[in-house]
């Protein structure tokens, strides 16, 4: 008899035979490290992270409803009203305005639930890839490391689940399953267009996985199921894509929001990753570990051309901001795991500390100490403060203007009022329509007024600052007291502080100070 059915023959009897006592715990011990590493997830997510957004997008839920319509023009500002105004995610603003009328324990639900799914989703494609479970846990915890500034009260969550899903599928077609995929495509990508404008972006990354897929076919001679009916989804998700209340135009929303060129500065979200402190370090890890793993990884650890085209595109996206990198962590982390498994699998030098792994007592023993290290990481996570402030420290709640807003509100100090600009969505959701706002985070909309440029001239104190408030006839401003705005305007003759909050201070113009409109 061969060898090699030897070791076939020895491979079935072993898949027959009952797990022993110790492999029926180590499977115990595993199911306990992917429950651990998904509490880990939602911790982390629970990081505070102010809700900027949320509450402009709330009230646009509440205006859709209320009119029966999708608004096409600025109703919130005075500085951009009338302005065009492409509201790409009207479905999203319908949900975040019911969970703005529920308890603030939805919004975490909302906020590190979905992060648990997405994370879940995630560890369950790298498991089927890799066949690991501590391969799959660990990838699932940098996942939640790098997701962990991004894990907030926005669209972009659905987003992230729509866009892991998908890979889910991808992979199941690739394997020669999920025959109907490429009909449900354009499904998707019509839930997708309408509740995130982001869908374009995931339209492009699938589009770029299946040329790569016919490239590989062609040039690399790779195998695997047609990608024909793959490319003509595709051609229909491009059609349904317009399926939404903005039609094609739509696709210029990414584009119309990188369309200033200040915004990468001024806007944190889209600079660069700063790789000098620790923030960032998860994401380096994955990036470096990913093409590291894959240059050591035999052929069959290494990502097909389709799935490489796509996590480089990826790459440069989370590269030329930052807030790219948790939907290039989440399609990275399932390859990366694959090709340390194909190192762990195949390098000669790891012969010795294979066999030594290969017992069920050193199985269980790595478990075990697997499940310490992520019970130890939960611990150093696990929120100090006492669960009814769950809710309300995740979302920063006290870092808005609560009280400012509310005297506004009841109709004290009247005129054209000038705020900081992370504070524009709550006073939207607290003010409209008694009171617009001068700006918000929908910066696309303010480019072509002049009025981002003013905010960050205002703002940052920075020459011209007080000819900008002249010229715009602003009476009435709403700052954050601790910074450099406040500061400048308490050394003005023609200003006074009229009210100072935990947070917020507010200053009216001098009697007889009006500047001209």
């Amino acid at each position: 008899m061969s060898r090699r059915n030897r070791s076939l023959k020895t491979a079935a009897r072993e898949a027959t035979e009952p797990p022993s006592q110790l492999d029926q715990i180590t499977r115990y011990v595993q199911a306990l490290c992917v429950l651990l590493a998904l509490a880990i997830v939602f911790f982390v997510s629970m990081l505070q992270n102010p809700t900027y957004d949320f509450w402009w997008q709330a009230k646009a839920g509440e205006v859709i409803l209320k009119t029966h319509s999708i608004p096409h023009q600025d109703p919130f500002s005075w500085t951009a009203s009338g302005q065009p105004w492409m509201v790409h995610e009207w479905l999203t603003d319908v949900l975040f305005y019911w969970l703005a009328h529920w308890p603030l324990g939805w919004l975490l639900a909302y906020k590190c639930g979905l992060s648990v799914l997405v994370c879940g989703l995630a560890l369950l494609r790298t498991w089927q890839r890799s066949r690991s479970v501590p391969l799959a846990v660990g990838a699932v915890v940098v996942v939640g490391f790098v997701m962990r500034d991004f894990a907030d009260l926005r669209p972009q969550m659905l987003t992230f689940m729509l866009l892991n899903g998908l890979l889910v599928a991808l992979d199941a077609y690739q394997r020669g399953g999920a025959r109907r995929l490429p009909w449900g495509l354009p499904v998707v990508f019509v839930i997708w267009a309408n509740l995130h404008g982001a869908a374009v972006v995931g339209l492009l990354l699938i589009a770029l996985w299946v040329a790569g897929e016919a490239i590989g076919k062609w040039m690399l001679e790779e195998q695997g199921p047609s990608v024909l009916p793959l490319a003509l989804g595709v051609a229909a998700s491009c059609l349904a894509v317009g399926l939404n209340p903005n039609g094609f135009l739509v696709y210029a929303y990414p584009f119309q929001v990188l369309g200033h060129p200040q915004v990468k500065n001024y806007i944190l979200e889209w600079v660069s990753p700063d790789f000098h402190g620790l923030d960032n370090l998860p994401f380096e890890v994955l990036l470096l570990g990913l093409f590291g793993a894959m240059a050591l990884a035999r052929a069959g650890g290494r990502p097909r051309f389709g799935e490489l085209l796509m996590l480089l595109a990826m790459a440069y996206a989370a590269l030329y901001a930052v807030r790219n990198a948790p939907a290039f962590a989440l399609a990275a982390a399932p390859p990366t795991a694959v090709a340390l498994a194909s190192v762990w699998k195949e390098a000669p030098g790891l012969v010795p500390i294979r066999k030594l792994a290969a017992g069920s007592a050193a199985r269980l023993a790595g478990a075990g100490a697997l499940a310490l290290t992520l019970a130890l990481l939960l611990a150093s996570q696990f929120p100090r403060a006492a669960p009814r402030s769950w809710a309300v420290d995740a979302i920063d709640y006290h870092s808005f203007p609560i009280k400012g807003a509310q005297l506004l509100a009841e109709g004290n100090w009247p005129g054209p009022l000038y705020n900081d600009y992370n504070w524009g969505g709550y006073l939207i959701w607290s003010l409209y329509p008694a009171r617009k706002v001068f700006i918000d985070g929908r910066a696309e909309i303010y480019y072509s007024t002049g009025t981002l440029d003013d905010d960050i001239r205002i703002h940052n104190v920075a020459p011209g600052w007080h000819e900008a408030l002249d010229r715009r006839g602003v009476q009435v401003v709403l700052t954050k007291k601790d910074e450099w705005l406040a500061e400048g305007l308490r050394h003005q003759s023609d200003w006074r502080s009229v009210f100072a909050g935990p947070v917020e201070q507010v200053f009216v113009r001098a009697p007889g100070a009006d500047a001209s409109p």
